[in-house]
């Protein structure tokens, strides 16, 4: 038996070892539905990239349709309250005077709203998401329309808990690094556009939220295909799988050596 899983893991290693080893590059963009212009300029950036749909917007539902026609991941953009009281509220936003009914309610319609959907991230929600005791039923009600969806925390607050109560719930989870567009100017875009680059180059990966803004869409129409020849792009939801498989492959060696000491 265990020179049988000591050839398992050898074959594990040949495998891992032949995989695309270059850092990963994996890039949403958020607030797709108010312009139809700018929607598809993004959806139709070449690489496996992520779109975000709010629900709701005039053009939600078309771009979901023209983002999945092009073998893009579309995703749904949950409206969630803000910490500014001045923030756009978006219709059925889930906010802190609901209970656990309302918030699941207010869940599932808005996640039938989007055709296509593989995961969820939230839209402002920098006032919801630093509560527990919120996040979890918006957790467990994802899970519950569909187990297999995967929830990304864009963490609009340092305080936020929606990445650990998702993965308490269950749900595949990982978190945003970098803010493409905090700053909607050329200069401070490309900045950040050169820091997302710089992270995955010392972790391996990073992940990059943007918005369909005109300079925003410059840079990244200027850039992106240089980058594909240090970097692969990928889509959250392989992501989060290939961070689960190179999590395992870091310490296959440590493995392997037990195996064999155990096996002599």
């Amino acid at each position: 038996m265990l020179r049988h899983w000591l050839f398992l893991l050898l074959a594990f290693a040949g495998a891992s070892s032949a995989q695309d080893q270059r850092p990963v590059l994996s890039l949403v963009i958020d607030d797709l539905g108010y312009s139809f212009e700018h929607g598809k300029a993004v959806i139709e950036l070449d690489g496996d990239h992520t779109y975000a749909v709010l629900p709701g917007a005039s053009y939600s539902e078309k771009l979901a349709r023209h983002a999945n026609l092009l073998n893009k991941e579309v995703i749904l953009h949950l409206p969630m309250q803000s910490i500014s009281s001045s923030a756009a509220h978006e219709p059925g936003a889930l906010n802190e005077t609901m209970d656990e009914d309302q918030l699941s309610h207010n869940v599932h319609t808005l996640l039938a709203k989007i055709p296509f959907i593989r995961g969820v991230n939230n839209h402002m929600g920098s006032h919801l998401t630093e509560f527990d005791f919120l996040m979890r039923p918006v957790m467990d009600s994802i899970r519950s329309y569909n187990p297999s969806f995967y929830f990304l925390d864009s963490r609009t607050s340092p305080r936020s808990v929606a990445y650990s109560q998702a993965r308490e719930a269950g749900l595949s989870s990982i978190s945003r690094d970098i803010f493409l567009d905090n700053d909607a100017n050329s200069t401070a875009i490309q900045l950040q556009y050169n820091i997302w680059l710089e992270r995955a180059r010392q972790r391996g990966s990073a992940i990059a939220i943007g918005h369909p803004y005109a300079p925003t869409i410059e840079v990244l129409q200027k850039n992106l295909a240089a980058a594909g020849a240090e970097f692969q792009f990928m889509r959250v939801s392989r992501l989060i799988q290939e961070r689960q498989l190179r999590g395992f492959s870091l310490d296959w060696r440590e493995q392997l050596s037990k195996l064999a000491a155990d096996a002599q």
